[in-house]
This record gives structure tokens, sequence and C-alpha cells, in this order.
């Protein structure tokens, strides 16, 4: 079968589970089926099935209602969803792009979230909304900001995501036996908590944890609602059919009682954000409203401008009792989960097909990209053939 498109899109996703073997197949097949209304193609694929010299790439296409295995050229534009679970994934990803060097990038990435840190408090508007946050760099030196913080501090890996192998580490009072209190998510995920009779037992403890890893450390920050569920904002940035950055949407996740964190991957779940706000806040939940989107709009570009085109942006805001917003976090791969778990179907669709438009803009943008008569459509002056081949 030979289709034709104005455009190629490939996504280049992790190895999992499943038919076809790849990582979020609800977003993937959105976006395949959603495709055509913006004469485009996409194709799904990892990055061992990519030819060794980047002439082809094998993967996955949408096609008649289901998945077909498909061989074809590279793609005019290349979004690298790919989270590194191993050095040897990383590695493959890595060259999987060194030969696609004709592939035009939907996004670039972000640095770690320490290189977020650095470059977003060179901005006093961006500053502001960020956490006191340092390298950790020795038992000792955790030590001497845990002892002068009462609600202790928070330890996450420079490049961890979904709440995993994070710490809340807190010095205990006399009543309470001294020592120090432990608890966190280790690297599948699970909860665990210890509790250490003296400071050097679990600064021993957390050094082992942490091993070769990189981490920063922040003051811990009570955010959690008057359920006693720990909570964060997410909001979604995306670049939209135009090129301009929008607010996609926004919605509260909410942890289970008691927990670390608010993450999905860690049992949580998802609420619309206002009435959230407004049950929490009172009347001060639509300043609050207005202040998550002022800072939201703000960041993405200060983000583009040290890192290069950005394509969307998953921005995950916390608030405190008395209504102080901090930025926990900058994701350059955002999920978008969580306006299925909302019902907000304006944004999940948004959130699916702004990849799309965005795909769509730099196609038209693109300085290797000639105009054609109508009819005439053609992508980087090819027309794009999609071949099924023989799943393996």
């Amino acid at each position: 079968m030979t289709t034709t498109a104005m455009g190629f899109l490939g996504i280049m996703t992790d190895r999992r589970h499943g038919i076809p073997p790849i990582a979020e197949p609800e977003f993937c097949s959105h976006l395949c089926r959603a495709a055509p209304l913006y004469d485009l193609k996409v194709l799904i694929f990892h990055p061992d099935g990519v030819a060794a010299d980047g002439s082809y790439v094998s993967g996955y296409q949408w096609q008649n209602g289901q998945w077909e295995p498909v061989h074809s050229p590279p793609p005019d534009i290349l979004y690298n969803r790919c989270f590194y679970r191993t050095p040897e994934e990383k590695r493959a990803a890595a060259a999987a792009l060194s030969v696609l060097t004709r592939c035009l990038p939907w996004s670039r990435g972000l640095p770690d979230k320490w290189g977020v840190y650095e470059i977003l408090r060179r901005s006093p508007a961006a500053n502001a909304l960020l956490p006191e946050t340092e390298l950790y760099s020795s038992s000792e030196a955790l030590g001497n900001m845990l002892a002068g913080r009462e609600y202790g501090v928070f330890l996450k890996p420079r490049t961890g995501s979904h709440g995993k192998r994070t710490v809340h580490a807190v010095m205990l009072g006399r009543r309470e036996g001294g020592g120090v209190k432990v608890r966190g998510r280790d690297r599948n995920n699970e909860p665990f908590q210890y509790v250490f009779g003296t400071l050097d037992e679990g600064l021993d403890w957390i050094g082992r944890f942490i091993g070769q890893h990189r981490y920063i450390i922040q003051p811990y920050l009570h955010l959690t609602g008057s359920g006693g569920q720990p909570f964060d904002v997410r909001v979604l940035m995306q670049k939209n059919g135009t090129g301009a950055w929008t607010l996609t949407g926004m919605a509260v996740r909410l942890g289970t009682r008691g927990s670390l964190t608010s993450n999905l991957h860690g049992g949580g779940t998802a609420v619309p954000a206002l009435p959230f706000l407004l049950d929490e806040y009172g009347a001060g939940g639509r300043d609050l409203l207005e202040e998550l989107t002022l800072a939201s709009a703000l960041l993405p570009p200060l983000l583009e401008e040290s890192c290069g085109r950005l394509g969307e942006l998953g921005l995950d805001f916390g608030i405190d009792a008395g209504g102080r917003i901090y930025l926990l976090e900058a994701n350059s791969k955002p999920g978008r989960t969580v306006f299925r778990l909302t019902g907000d179907r304006r944004a999940a669709r948004l959130a699916a097909e702004n990849p799309l438009r965005y795909a769509r803009h730099l196609l038209l943008t693109s300085s290797s990209y000639h105009k054609l008569p109508p009819g005439q459509l053609r992508s980087h002056g090819r027309m794009i053939s999609m071949v099924p081949k023989e799943d393996s």
C-alpha cells in the first residue's frame, strides 16, 4: 500500500509489553488516527527499528483500525518520547538519533532538574517560584541542612521521574526518641519508611540509597490538602498550529493519604483544578488559578531561550497552606493522562492533537519545505511510501 501526505511525523518510543510493544499506546493511536486531519502520517518506532545507516525505519502504523508493522523512509520530523530506564536504553536512543540526521527535531529536551533550576533562577520572576535547591554532595552537608529545617528535607534524583527514588528525611525530637525518620519511594515506586536511632545512622542509609546517583535537596514543603492528600497542579503548555505557546489544560493531581508524592504512577488520581482550589482556598482559589496561568506563560520562553526550540512542557506546581506557589518540576516529555481522569475532553483532545498541529507548522515554515500547487503535496521534496512488512 502506498499513501501520500504533506509530511511524516515519527514518534520514537520505548519498547513495552503489549501489542504492539510500544509505550503510551493510547496517545500514539490517537496521534495516528487524527494525523490525516492535518495531512500528516505518523509512524511509531523503537530505537532498534532504525537502520544502522539511517536509510529506513521499521515501526508501527495505525491502519484500518489496527496496528500494522511497516518499513518507511526516515521521518521528516522526529519526536523523541523515550524514557530511559537503563544506560543501555539511553545509548540505543542516542545511536538512533545520530543516524537520523535529516530529521527535523519536533522539540529539544531540557537539562536535568538542577540545570532547569540554574536557568530559571536567573529570572527574578521565575526565581520567586523556585524552592531553595542545593546539590547533594555529602552526608555531612545533608546533616547540616537537616539540622536547620524543622520539617526536614526532600531529596530527588536530578534525572528521575514519576516520583521514583525520592526521599523525605526529618530529624525527630526528644519526645519521639530522637534520630531520623526517612520515608520515600524506591526504584520500583514502592513506598518505604524507616526510623533510625541516630543522625549518623540515617545519613549513612541515605548515602547508600543514593549511591552513585546525582540528587538535589530542597526543604520539605507542606503541599497537602485539607483531606490529608498530597497534591500538585499539572499544567500542560503546548505550541499550536502557529507555533505559539498555549495553555492546553490544568488539573490537580492527588496522591493517596499519607503518601509522599501526588504522582499518578505512585497511585494518585486527578481532579479539575478550579473546584479543588475553591474548596481549599475559598474565593482566593480564582486568584491562584490566575497566578498559575501567568506563571505557566512565563516559563516556556525562558527555558526555550537557553535550551533551544521546545514543543510542549509539563509544569508541576505546588501550593502551600498560605497560598504560595512553587514550581516543582518542568518536563519536556509530559504525559496527558490527567485530562482523561478529570473528564476534560477538550484538553484531552488538544493534548493529543497539538503535536500534530505543531508538526504541520514546522513543515510549512521549514526552509527545506517548498509549497506546491493544490493537490501536489509533498514532504521535503518526496512523496511518502509506507510499505507493510512481515511482523517478525
